[in-house]
């Protein structure tokens, strides 16, 4: 944890830096002023500390305020420093081969209209959820159930900028599909939610018959695992760590607490994944709930389909989601394994970071499982 976050701001401040003295600096004759700029650039380079500071002691509002200011300004220099670096690229190019200058000042300008303009978008993009229909035919439900249907919510990131316009956005869709079961495959937490009662009180308004089951993500092991429990459970869900359930023999619902809980002593460090899977029968249908998208190849045929997230689906297409596929199996969407097992990733409700997405909308899933008389599942 602690190197995650000296490489954080080392990176971070980088890019402060790169954009102070290659784009600032030089438009900026007077020492003070330039004193001053510095000064500013130390303040919104150690800005996520006092984000963290408002979201433990001030009021809702005022931690709203302050990550809405954070999160925003991380977004913009996110764009701002990958334009700079294309553009100063094509600097480079043009005047090796053709000794041409440009202009500092409309440079600046053109740049910052640039980032702020795909910002603008890319924060709206953040409102447009998507709802991912899957068909899933199994032998394995009882003859008595035709159908069920499962609507899988992810990475809403609650906390003091995501909040109740997020929820609105599941709620809306629970309202029109009327799931039999609902999951959530972590980071539903992302903040001090020990003076949100309202988002779980919103959340317990999501009734399913089957129940309501959630897994932990990275970020609640940041944020305070033991809070982030507190909250999920007054949320109505069942927090299944590393554990399997019956749902009314009908399925199994296995679910895997995320990797990071090793970092924090708050789970099993030897806790063997691909050996509790083969200890569940396999005579039902088994939901494998597991935050972060990561397969172990023995673990492949040990259950029908794993739900996940984390990814966002790269946030910023296509390098975020080039990235994501060198690192987990997917970015995003269903993605069949082989030996009968399925995985499909959400790109989730909310963002861990600035609220933005960039062709990357969030998304909910509904599945359907579907009975059938075949011995071999089909997708749809």
């Amino acid at each position: 944890m602690l190197w995650f976050i000296l490489t954080f701001f080392l990176i971070y401040s980088l890019m402060h830096f790169y954009i102070f003295y290659t784009k600032i600096s030089p438009l900026i004759s007077e020492k003070k002023l330039k004193k001053i700029l510095f000064v500013v650039i130390l303040i919104l380079i150690s800005s996520p500390i006092f984000l963290r500071y408002a979201d433990k002691y001030a009021s809702s509002q005022v931690s709203y305020l302050v990550a809405l200011f954070v999160l925003f300004w991380m977004g913009i220099l996110i764009y701002l420093v990958f334009f700079s670096l294309i553009w100063d690229a094509f600097k480079w190019f043009i005047k090796k081969i053709f000794n041409c200058h440009f202009s500092k000042n409309k440079e600046i300008f053109f740049l910052s209209f640039l980032s702020l303009g795909f910002s603008i978008y890319s924060y709206l993009e953040t409102k447009n959820l998507e709802l991912i229909h899957i068909k899933i035919r199994s032998c394995k439900l009882p003859k008595s159930i035709k159908k069920i249907k499962i609507l899988q919510i992810s990475d809403l990131h609650l906390g003091p900028l995501m909040g109740m316009d997020k929820i609105n956005l599941v709620k809306e869709v629970w309202e029109k599909e009327k799931p039999d079961l609902v999951v959530s495959t972590g980071d539903l937490v992302d903040g001090n939610m020990r003076k949100r009662d309202e988002f779980a009180e919103k959340l317990k308004e999501l009734k399913a018959p089957l129940g309501k089951y959630a897994i932990l993500g990275n970020h609640e092991y940041y944020r305070g695992w033991k809070q982030a429990i507190d909250f999920t459970q007054k949320a109505g869900f069942k927090l299944l760590r590393d554990e399997v359930i019956n749902v009314e023999n009908i399925l199994y619902i296995v679910g895997i607490d995320d990797k990071t809980c090793k970092y924090f002593n708050a789970c099993d460090p030897n806790f063997d994944e691909v050996r509790f899977l083969r200890e569940i029968p396999k005579d039902k249908f088994i939901l494998l709930l597991k935050h972060q998208p990561e397969i172990k190849k023995e673990a492949i045929g040990l259950f029908d389909i794993m739900l996940s997230g984390h990814t966002h689906g790269g946030l910023y297409k296509p390098l975020g989601a080039f990235i994501m596929k060198k690192i987990y199996e997917t970015d995003r969407g269903l993605k069949y394994l082989g030996k009968g097992s399925y995985l499909f990733v959400s790109k989730g409700v909310g963002t861990g970071g600035p609220p933005m997405r960039f062709l990357t909308p969030p998304d909910v899933a509904i599945i359907e499982l579907i009975n059938c008389k075949n011995y071999e599942n089909k997708v749809e």
